[in-house]
């Protein structure tokens, strides 16, 4: 694969004879100028399914070249929601789900378990990795197979780390997080990241600490997604912030 750079310089490409600008979703590749009339004309990405229909509604689902980023305590199910949305997304895509903290086996159990919810089957399921490395700042490529895959879930972000990452400052952090980005652009890969926050007793406002990632998060994110517990209830909240569609706050189904 070309660097992104390289990747950025082809503004149009031939579909059925046809040129259509180059999107590397949300943006345009090629840091030229447009006229609103030809960006608006030009033919939007396929977006995969969240599984969730008010996100869905609200983002237009995962687009190719995006970064979603999920937050939460532990224990609120940031891993359950991640897996549900790689389990709906494969339906339509090919997706890769790393996670650093469940045992893969059982990892493929809750996919086959979100896969299977509503009785049915699926045409396919998410790859599951224990690890996947990160791209290094200034490496022009990632793992061959997230470059082919249309969605890569890395839960959590910096269980991807190598050790010499692990004592990343918070600039460092957003630099590489921005490089990340930069290069699931250039090969059209959604990625979603996420991260927990220490979990309070008794969470009230303004208690909950203020996690590393979150600057970085809020840098990069098309679709920043907090989660949190309903006071009295089996259900979780989710407040949801798209670039695209404005904030909302409303119920996820996580029990």
């Amino acid at each position: 694969m070309s660097a992104p750079c390289a990747t950025l310089r082809h503004v149009i490409q031939t579909l059925d004879g046809e040129t259509h600008l180059h999107f590397d979703e949300p943006m345009v590749a090629g840091g030229l100028g447009y006229s609103v009339e030809e960006l608006l004309a030009s033919p939007a990405p396929t977006t995969f399914h969240t599984g969730v229909d008010w996100i869905d509604e609200l983002t237009g689902g995962i687009a190719p070249g995006s970064v979603w980023t999920v937050m939460g305590p532990t224990g609120v199910g940031v891993t359950t929601f991640v897996t549900r949305l790689a389990a709906t997304a494969a339906r339509s895509s090919e997706v890769i789900l790393a996670n650093g903290h469940v045992p893969s086996r059982h990892l493929a159990a809750l996919v086959q378990e979100a896969a299977q919810g509503d009785g049915g089957t699926t045409p396919s399921t998410p790859r599951i990795a224990s690890w996947l490395p990160v791209p290094d700042i200034g490496d022009d490529s990632w793992d061959g197979a997230c470059e082919h895959a249309d969605v890569v879930v890395l839960d959590t972000w910096d269980e991807m780390w190598r050790p010499d990452r692990w004592r990343m400052s918070r600039e460092e952090c957003i630099a590489d997080v921005r490089w990340l980005r930069e290069v699931a652009r250039s090969a059209h890969t959604a990625v979603v990241l996420t991260a927990r926050r220490p979990r309070v007793a008794e969470p009230r406002e303004g208690t909950i600490p203020r996690h590393w990632a979150e600057e970085a998060f809020d840098d990069v994110a098309d679709v920043g997604i907090e989660l949190e517990w309903e006071p009295g209830s089996p259900w979780r909240l989710a407040t949801v912030t798209s670039r695209r569609g404005g904030s909302r706050r409303d119920r996820l189904p996580l029990h």
